[in-house]
């Protein structure tokens, strides 16, 4: 395995546990520590999302990239197999999912909020699952 296929694998583990921390965040503050409370103005639900949301949307954005940098560099070796593409996949359906939801949000609606989130979750476990999967080819 050479030096860049082990960063990539490291690049994109990195970001599966910030955005994985991102969801423990996410749901220690909505079912633990606030349940049901939504900020009402648009200002708080800016706070709430650069302060709570955070994490998971950075998680997300770092898989996206990574899994697209890691992808285009297998693409260019001519090495890619099913689980790369289908992980950078799962990427864009978690990372689209975040965007509707924080879009959402910023507008004050939350009745759509658990579809995004439990997008966003599938999306996630796409690419866990075929990360794990590559684990010996990336």
């Amino acid at each position: 395995m050479t030096v860049r296929r082990q960063s990539a694998r490291t690049w994109i583990w990195a970001a599966v546990i910030v955005q994985f921390l991102g969801y423990l965040i996410d749901v220690a503050w909505h079912g633990l520590l606030s349940p049901g409370v939504e900020p009402s103005t648009t200002g708080d639900m800016m706070r709430h999302l650069a302060t709570v949301h955070l994490p998971l949307y950075v998680g997300a954005a770092g898989v996206l990239i990574s899994t697209a940098t890691a992808l285009l560099q297998s693409i260019r070796r001519s090495s890619t197999g099913i689980a790369l593409p289908v992980a950078f996949i799962g990427a864009v359906v978690a990372s689209g999912a975040e965007a509707w939801h924080a879009y959402a949000h910023l507008h004050l609606d939350t009745h759509s909020a658990p579809a995004a989130g439990i997008l966003s979750v599938i999306g996630f476990v796409v690419v866990v699952i075929a990360m794990f999967l590559r684990r010996l080819a990336l």
